[in-house]
């Protein structure tokens, strides 16, 4: 016998070990579907959420964290345009899982940039900056990243335009100069994001404290060739803008002004065009706000007026879009004209709410900042965790591996030592135990079927809606007929047999507690034994439920009024149970078995197999359906009272 364990155990232990080997590799499976990914980007026919979400069910992928993570990663880029917390959940996912693991660079910036186009989506500023600048250091810091360049530049290009938002401008230089460095390597001409790259470049030159003039005319020659090859008509705008700024930063105000109203031309088109496009407006007041104060810089009120009443006019229609950063642009130059105009009294208006939009841009973006900060707190706070758990395992998997073999030696001179113990206990008290067992799971079984908790539900709604309706004899007919069936249910599932005319009593208790608070939309009809019935011992709560389907199951669903029909019947050592409804029956028989095998019929089945082992008596439980209505036939074993 020890042999026969011994040897089971090492079979065991290699067929684990045998079933490890065969795991399919983490970055094999990622590169599978990698692959999948990019043929799903060929076939837009292809429900891309659908086939994702599939994936997530798949065992393979679900058992591979790397692959489990990318599969996130894909669902929340398919959920960010119609629902974003979905979207976020799902990236969320992602980085836990993904911060975890070692390598995987190129997953990992992949995950760290789509978290930060959700949180910019979301409107997150502080934390998109926190997630591009993580995706963009690891371009930088692994030259041997192996991910898809236009990626790298979107990445980089998107970094640095946040964080010129913040005032880092080394930083955002350093990553658009890689940027235009994976440009350069490829094939074809990206004039967008070659576009987009130099014009970063500027704002980057332009807003530091010190500015080279040669970086600025290089950066505009760089523009102007790009504008002029691709004739777009935004780039061409965002040029001249670019322009006029290094005019006004050269004190060339007539120029500043000429390339500025080529802007404005631009930005007054793009809103007759479409009037509601929030950005256009945006941009045309703006434009407006700043040629104001160039044209009373050379002195020329006119324009200058003229131009602050379209402002005004623009402030006045779409106030709520307005930034308070862009009004208190325009309250500055409206400042300026009116102190270059000796309006001391206009002057001072406009600053009064300079001032106080300054007061609300400092508090907004303080909330926020401070929000947001302590959200990055909390991510770095977790990346240092996670660090230092990932230490932890490496130290621990190590000392693991080195005691393994010991203590599998170990486990197994123990599970020897005692097999031969343990195999006579349980095979002598095997057969008698699984009885037992099975005693005592049948009759838990029964004790959660009996008294279905709908049913009290539901029966407790009738009887709250009769008492607000002052029905007190229904009420009180109700609540007795309730409390009588609570109290047979309980004290029957305690016996393992009961006389027949308390099942029956129960029964019947059941039927007219159902039909009160169907309504009367059925009746009922019982048919019992002439004889004593109370001389008759049966098994408790095996025809309640089959009762409780033909109601729910069989007649609930019908226009007409339903009928059940119980008849009983008693044989010398058996009871025959005929339970009747006129419903519609189970055509379709995976339904039949459904309803009431499974609800029922299993547990009443493996019951009744007990009670007829222990009593050599036969007992059958047969369900016949067809459109007219369903049947359920019961062999009940009978016991009579044994004489004292």
């Amino acid at each position: 016998m020890n042999k026969i364990v011994f040897f089971a155990l090492i079979l065991l232990v290699s067929c684990q070990q045998k079933s490890k080997k065969e795991l399919p590799h983490p970055e094999k499976m990622l590169e599978k579907l990698m692959v999948m990914s990019d043929s799903l980007d060929q076939n837009p026919k292809i429900d891309k959420l659908v086939f994702w979400s599939g994936k997530l069910k798949e065992k393979d992928f679900s058992k591979t964290s790397s692959a489990l993570a990318f599969i996130h990663y894909n669902l929340a880029k398919n959920l960010a345009k119609s629902n974003i917390d979905s979207a976020k959940n799902h990236i969320n996912i992602a980085l836990n899982i993904i911060e975890k693991e070692k390598g995987f660079n190129a997953l990992k910036f992949t995950i760290y940039n789509g978290a930060g186009l959700i949180s910019e989506h979301e409107g997150k500023f502080y934390q998109s900056v926190y997630y591009f600048n993580q995706s963009a250091a690891i371009i930088m810091n692994d030259d041997s990243l192996q991910c898809k360049p236009m990626a790298k530049v979107i990445c980089l290009l998107n970094a640095a335009q946040d964080n010129n938002k913040i005032s880092q401008y080394p930083k955002s230089v350093e990553q658009n100069q890689l940027a235009l460095k994976i440009l350069k390597k490829l094939p074809e001409d990206n004039f967008k994001y070659n576009f987009r790259a130099y014009s970063q470049l500027f704002t980057a030159c332009e807003e530091s404290e010190i500015y080279k003039r040669d970086s600025l005319l290089f950066y505009i020659k760089k523009l102007e060739n790009i504008s002029v090859q691709t004739n777009d008509p935004m780039q061409i705008r965002f040029t001249n803008e670019h322009i006029a700024h290094y005019y006004l930063l050269s004190d060339q105000f007539d120029k500043a002004i000429q390339h500025y109203n080529l802007v404005k031309e631009y930005d007054a088109e793009v809103v007759s065009e479409e009037p509601e496009k929030p950005i256009a407006i945006k941009n045309l007041y703006t434009t407006l706000s700043n040629l104001i104060d160039l044209y009373v810089q050379t002195k020329q009120f006119s324009e200058a007026n003229g131009l602050i009443k379209e402002a005004d006019t623009i402030e006045k229609q779409h106030f709520q879009i307005l930034s308070y950063y862009e009004k208190c642009l325009n309250k500055k130059a409206k400042m300026h004209f009116y102190l270059a105009k000796g309006d001391n009294l206009k002057a001072q208006n406009e600053v009064n709410q300079v001032l106080e939009l300054k007061d609300n841009i400092l508090r907004n973006s303080g909330i926020q900042a401070t929000e947001e900060m302590a959200t990055i707190y909390e991510l770095q706070a977790k990346d240092k965790s996670i660090y230092g758990l990932n230490k932890t395992i490496d130290t621990t998997t190590n000392r693991l591996e080195r005691n393994k073999l010991l203590l599998l030696v170990v486990g197994l001179l123990a599970l020897l030592a005692v097999s031969w113990v343990l195999l006579l206990y349980f095979f002598q008290r095997q057969r008698r135990q699984k009885q037992e067992k099975e005693k005592i799971l049948l009759q838990q079984q029964l004790l959660r079927t009996q008294m279905e908790p709908h049913f009290i539900f539901n029966t407790l709604s009738a009887l709250q809606s009769f008492i607000r309706f002052d029905e007190k004899e229904k009420s009180i007919k109700y609540l007795s007929q309730f409390s009588k069936l609570l109290r047979s249910s309980l004290e029957l599932s305690r016996k393992n047999d009961v006389p027949l005319n308390q099942e029956i009593e129960a029964i019947e208790n059941y039927l007219s507690l159902q039909q009160m608070r169907f309504e009367y939309t059925f009746a009922y009809e019982l048919i019992i034994p002439d004889t004593d019935t109370s001389a008759l011992l049966i098994p408790p709560m095996l025809i309640q439920p089959f009762v409780e389907n033909a109601i729910i199951h069989g007649i609930g669903n019908l226009s007409d009024k339903g009928f059940i029909k119980l008849e009983i019947v008693a044989k010398e050592n058996q009871l025959l149970v005929k339970i009747k409804d006129n419903g519609k029956g189970y055509q379709d028989k995976s339904n039949l078995e459904m309803n009431h095998q499974s609800l029922s019929g299993a547990i009443a089945r493996e019951r009744l197999e007990i009670l007829a082992r222990e009593n050599k008596i036969k007992t059958n439980i047969e369900i016949v359906s067809n459109e007219n209505g369903t049947i359920v036939l019961l062999t009940l074993p009978i016991k009579k009272p044994e004489v004292v």
